[in-house]
């Protein structure tokens, strides 16, 4: 686990008991002060694609350490409107229904991705932004969101989640069931820039992505 100086921060690895090795969940928690309960968490499967989760921590990261020389404390307070996070997917051509349960829900054209909001959830520690991808019957890896979850840090990994950037990826850590739908491309450089505040590039692992 790791924390940020100011304890308002906590993300890491929770394995689950009597699961395989490397079976368990990445989870992002945020306090708004260190010893309360968290204001809202994220939660990635472990087979999330590392990339995707980097991505996420990436902007999680950049907005705390602007924080240090603003007023705005975008760790909890945030403006930003859903639409944020939808717009990367209906962009790539998602198809999107609203239901008369106060949800909306976007599926990629493929059928092999989905987002559920839960725009009129009142529990603030449930999740109300849902994301899986594989069969629907059977995810490879689900991501869960929190209802005070900064709409900015849910909109940097949707945006993620359809990029065209290429992964890196052997054909062993690709599920059998879904080699169908992988294109060959040019590996990518997902090296950092300059700016120290980024974190150093995912190493390669064997999460994997649908598309």
């Amino acid at each position: 686990m790791a924390s940020s100086p100011c304890l308002r921060l906590r993300s890491g690895f929770l394995a689950y008991p009597g699961g395989a090795a490397g079976d368990g969940a990445w989870i992002t928690a945020a306090h708004e002060q260190p010893f309360e309960a968290a204001a809202w968490n994220a939660r990635f499967d472990a087979a999330t694609p590392v990339e995707m989760i980097w991505d996420f921590h990436t902007e999680l990261l950049h907005f705390y350490l602007d924080d240090a020389y603003s007023d705005r404390d975008m760790l909890f307070h945030d403006n930003t409107a859903p639409v944020a996070a939808y717009l990367p997917l209906l962009n790539a051509g998602w198809t999107h229904t609203v239901s008369n349960q106060g949800s909306q829900n976007f599926r990629s054209r493929d059928g092999m991705a989905h987002l559920e909001h839960r725009y009129a959830a009142t529990d603030r520690d449930k999740p109300v932004w849902k994301v899986s991808a594989g069969t629907p019957m059977e995810p490879l890896w689900r991501a869960s969101f929190t209802s005070r979850t900064p709409v900015t840090y849910v909109a940097a990994f949707t945006a993620s989640l359809v990029t065209e950037e290429p992964l890196t990826r052997a054909v062993s850590e690709v599920p059998f069931h879904t080699r169908h739908f992988a294109r060959v491309a040019s590996a990518p450089d997902r090296r950092p820039s300059s700016t120290p505040a980024l974190p150093p590039a995912p190493p390669h692992n064997t999460a994997t992505r649908t598309r």
